[in-house]
């Protein structure tokens, strides 16, 4: 049997396509893994972050339910027996606000005075679950849920109600319900990733779910879901979990103790990771598949000029054996064609890497801003041993897109990225961690150093004229670690306390975050 002799030609190109591909291959498969681990780890910070934001908006929520009940409850017209003046007082309660489906006034027996809306129930016991509580504790409480006289799934906010001397009169509730459309489920409905398939939901104490976006769940028990679990013992985190449905999840979640004692949990499906992970692929393929071709085209043209020679000097030889006359065939030099070759490969493989180069450094900015994004934040935390963090946004920002436009808006942050860059120094980094909130981290830095810094961002802020004709202003929280707190997502978390403290406390203005360390740290 004859042996395969292949040409350095097939040989040579053979190893060109493989080394081509191979980087090709081994770049894109490098990047999406990477891409995926950053993003998994990106929304499970989020997810959890605002699985946190909502736990404390719907204590908010409550407090003001609790407050508003409470001063309706000192009318004087709970003093009286007369039904009409008392229904007259809720229904006017009840278009006076969103909080509540219906509102109720039960008395001291336990029978109903009035409602608004009317039911016809004036006269009837009202013996649920949540009329007993009230009556019984006589404090200001939230429910468990339980199906109403109306047949309802609700609810029961309540508070009671005294006379001057201090007897008890009954209590005045407001119904939520669990079905329906209430201020709750606008608080609770409004997860900013819905596009991704992204979602909240809202269990009690025991497990219980009393908010999904699929209206068929409440009422289920859930309490054999992972992160339910946690969040029944108070827990707060973030972790991957397989939800009921057999769907792999990216979850966070958060306890709610001060009033309403529910969890809390945002989930997204790990699968719309791999859509942007993806995505980028595509990208990287579509620039570098074209230049490949290129090269290969190229590389095909030099290979030739190097091997033809040879050939030529091949036969040359195989003839000269048999004829020693035959001329001497002009060899060229091949050296410089080697190199050609060699110069080619290697301009290949440098443009796959400054490529890989370049989508890495683009995936850690904010394209709008400039400023580095969140998926850029955990390693720069984990590489830091002392520091401190400022954390603020724009005051009425929504005001500013209404008024002028989103583009405008788009102006006004980059106008702030840019003065903020001036005004902090080159070792301190700027993230844009969502919307118009921005975080500065200081390497190094004390809380008081960075409380000068912070304070001389807010003045040149409220100084100097921005791209709406007018200055801005900004609301910021401070704190630092160790001091502060020693894990990066606490001090994340009293630091945005701080801000919101600064938001309720007139905007344009620094707020300290209160440390989460004893003295013995």
């Amino acid at each position: 049997m004859k042996p395969i002799r292949l040409s350095i030609q097939f040989l040579v190109l053979s190893l060109l396509a493989f080394a081509m591909v191979g980087t090709f291959v081994g770049s894109v498969i490098s990047s999406v893994v990477v891409s995926k681990n950053n993003l998994e780890k990106n929304y499970l910070i989020e997810n959890q972050y605002y699985a946190q934001k909502l736990a404390n908006t719907t204590d908010s929520l409550f407090r003001n339910m609790f407050k508003t009940l409470t001063m309706e409850s000192q009318d004087k017209e709970y003093l009286t027996t007369d039904s009409k003046a008392i229904y007259k007082e809720l229904e006017h309660l009840l278009q006076s606000t969103t909080f509540f489906n219906s509102i109720w006034f039960v008395n001291q027996t336990g029978h109903i005075v009035a409602t608004a809306p009317h039911m016809n129930l004036e006269g009837t016991k009202a013996n649920r679950i949540g009329a007993k509580q009230a009556l019984k504790q006589k404090v200001p409480l939230i429910s468990e849920p339980y199906i109403s006289v109306t047949g309802k799934m609700i609810l029961l906010v309540s508070v009671p109600v005294f006379d001057g001397n201090g007897s008890y009169l009954g209590f005045l509730a407001g119904t939520i319900h669990l079905h329906e459309d209430n201020s709750l489920r606008k608080v609770l409905g409004q997860h900013p990733k819905h596009e991704n398939d992204s979602y909240v939901y809202v269990v009690d104490s025991e497990g219980n779910i009393i908010y999904h976006p699929d209206t068929n769940r409440i009422n289920d028990n859930a309490k054999e879901n992972k992160v339910v679990q946690q969040v029944m013992k108070g827990n707060n985190g973030n972790r991957k979990v397989i939800n009921t449905k057999g769907i792999p999840m990216l979850a966070g979640y958060a306890s709610s103790t001060s009033t309403s004692k529910w969890g809390i949990i945002a989930q997204t499906p790990k699968q719309s990771v791999m859509e942007p992970t993806i995505e980028m692929a595509k990208q990287v393929s579509l620039i570098a598949i074209p230049f490949m071709i290129f090269v290969y085209i190229l590389s095909l043209i030099l290979l030739k000029k190097i091997v033809n020679p040879i050939r030529n000097l091949a036969i040359y030889a195989k003839q000269i054996t048999q004829d020693p006359s035959v001329p001497t065939p002009r060899i060229p030099d091949w050296y410089f064609e080697l190199n050609e070759l060699k110069r080619a490969i290697l301009v290949a493989v440098d443009f796959y890497q400054k490529k890989l180069t370049y989508v890495e450094s683009e995936s850690k900015l904010d394209p709008l801003t400039g400023c580095y994004n969140r998926r850029s934040l955990e390693k720069t935390i984990n590489d830091l041993e002392m520091y401190s963090i400022i954390l603020f946004d724009i005051d009425y920002f929504k005001t500013v897109n209404d008024q002028y436009g989103h583009q405008m808006g788009d102006e006004v942050l980059k106008y702030l990225s840019k003065l903020v860059k001036k005004e902090t120094r080159e070792s301190d980094l700027c993230f844009r961690i969502g919307g118009e909130e921005f975080l500065i981290v200081l390497p190094g830095t004390d809380i008081g150093i960075a409380q000068i810094i912070a304070e001389r961002i807010r003045k040149r802020t409220e100084t100097t004229i921005s791209p709406i004709g007018k200055a801005i202003t900004v609301s910021m929280g401070i704190g630092s670690s160790p001091k502060t707190a020693n894990h990066f997502s606490d001090l994340l978390n009293v630091t945005d306390q701080a801000l919101y403290k600064a938001k309720q406390g007139g905007k344009n203005r620094i707020i300290i975050a209160n440390s989460l360390n004893n003295n013995n740290d």
